[in-house]
This record gives C-alpha cells, sequence and structure tokens, in this order.
C-alpha cells in the first residue's frame, strides 16, 4: 500500500479564509494527524486513510461551517474506519503468526495437509526436524554421560588410564555436532589425602579434559571446567567402591 504523508489543509481558498473551524473540524485534523503517523494504519489502510485526507482537503471550498461540520463528520468515520481495518489487519497477522509458531508434529501437519498452506507446513516440517534433533541430542547426552561414568585417571595424577577416552571422544563430537551447546566438567575426589590437594587434583582433571576439547576444535568459551575436590560425595568414604564412586568427572550441558 502507499503511504499517507501525514499533512492536512495548510490554507482555505480566498472564500472561505475567514470561516471559524468548528471544534469537530479541529479533532478531525488532529486525529488524521495523528492516525497519519500510525505506522500501522500506515501498512494496513493507508488507502482509507488517504480518503480522509481528501475530504478535509474540500474544506477549502467550504462555504459555512455547517459545511466544515459536515466535512469532519465524513473524515472522522473515515479516519476511524482506517483505524478499525489497521486494528484487524494486526489482529489477523498475530494470530497467522502464532499459527506458524505452533509445536505441531508432521505427523498431524500430514494429516490436515489438504487444509493448511504451504507455508504452514514448512513451518511445522521445521518444528519436527528440530525436535528430531533434539532428540538425538539428548540420546547423545545419555551415552555420554555413561561414558564418562567409566572415566579414570591415573591415581594422583591427571593422565587418564589407558582406553579411558572414549567419553572425550564421543563429548567433543557432540560439540561439533550441536554448535549452540555448552558444558560443564565438574572433577571430584574421594577424601584420601588433604582436601586442598584434592581440590587442585580434581581442577586439574577438569582443566585436563577442556583442554582436550579445545585441542579438538571445541571454542574455549563453550566450556566451563570446575573443580570440587571432595566437598560434594554421592558415596561413603569408609568403603573402596564408595571412594571409587566419589572419583568422577560429571557432565552439564547447557
Amino acid at each position: 500500500m502507499k503511504l499517507v504523508t501525514p499533512i492536512l489543509i495548510a490554507t482555505l481558498a480566498a472564500g472561505c479564509a475567514e470561516l471559524q473551524k468548528p471544534q469537530a473540524f479541529l479533532d478531525a485534523e488532529k486525529a488524521y494527524q495523528t492516525a497519519a503517523n500510525d505506522p500501522i494504519i500506515q501498512k494496513y489502510s493507508a488507502d482509507q486513510l488517504a480518503k480522509a485526507n481528501k475530504t478535509l482537503l474540500t474544506s477549502a471550498t467550504a462555504t459555512s461551517e455547517e459545511d466544515l461540520a459536515s466535512i469532519a463528520y465524513i473524515s472522522s468515520t473515515q479516519i476511524n474506519t482506517a483505524k478499525h481495518m489497521a486494528s484487524a489487519e494486526q489482529a489477523m497477522q498475530n494470530s497467522k503468526d502464532l499459527l506458524v509458531n505452533q509445536e505441531q508434529l508432521v505427523a498431524a501437519a500430514v494429516i490436515a495437509e489438504q487444509d493448511q498452506s504451504r507455508k504452514q507446513l514448512l513451518a511445522e516440517q521445521e518444528q519436527a526436524q528440530q525436535q528430531l534433533l533434539a532428540m538425538q541430542a539428548s540420546e547423545a547426552e545419555r551415552e555420554i554421560l555413561l561414558a564418562f561414568g567409566k572415566i579414570e585417571f591415573v591415581t594422583g595424577t591427571s593422565d587418564l588410564v589407558p582406553g579411558a577416552a572414549t567419553g572425550i571422544d564421543m563429548l567433543a563430537g557432540y560439540m561439533s555436532k550441536f554448535k549452540a551447546k555448552k558444558v560443564t566438567i565438574a572433577g571430584h575426589t574421594d577424601s584420601s589425602g588433604s582436601a586442598k590437594l584434592n581440590k587442585q587434583l580434581s581442577q586439574q582433571r577438569a582443566d585436563f579434559i577442556r583442554n582436550v576439547l579445545v585441542t579438538k576444535g571445541v571454542a574455549e568459551n563453550r566450556i566451563t571446567a570446575l573443580g570440587y575436590g571432595q566437598s560434594q560425595p554421592i558415596s561413603e568414604n569408609t568403603t573402596r567402591a564408595g571412594r571409587q564412586k566419589n572419583r568422577r568427572i560429571e557432565i552439564a550441558f547447557q
């Protein structure tokens, strides 16, 4: 639609220069200026608003205040019509936008395909694709967590025991595929040794995994490495099995 320039009558014809504008006419002029500056009205009902402008311009040939009052009434009606049309069009557009954003499965879209526009179908297919990726990410995360549950370090060091790198490789592949994901690597130890040394050791182990991921192409700002030492046990430290459970690396995805 063409845009309406918000300009009202600057002067009246010589024969009407001395006519006193009634308040209704002044109100119509003001209403027009407000409407002409409204981007929604400009977008959806510029043609209708142009009619109101044209009506106001006829005041240049008015010969009486009654003529001006009549012009004010007609133009006000046209302005209100433009406002209502724009409001209705905007409401309809809002409804369409909400419909496009609704989460719907492709199967449901196929069932209703004959009654749906191509745009809506494409939006639903995109939504289904995102859901599929989310499911793949969830499954990959589950496998990574299981793999990290088996990671072991050489006692008292941040060196992995032979064959313990599988989980790190899986995590690197996951981070490469899902570019928006971030990960927190938390190192934990049992209570053997001093708390200070255990905290340092847990941080070194978390840092080690982070550094390996960086060498595999994962951006450093996507990885947080934290060492908690012996402060967060998940089992008792009085048995060998309990201590083994406490010596762990935990992974959390964001």
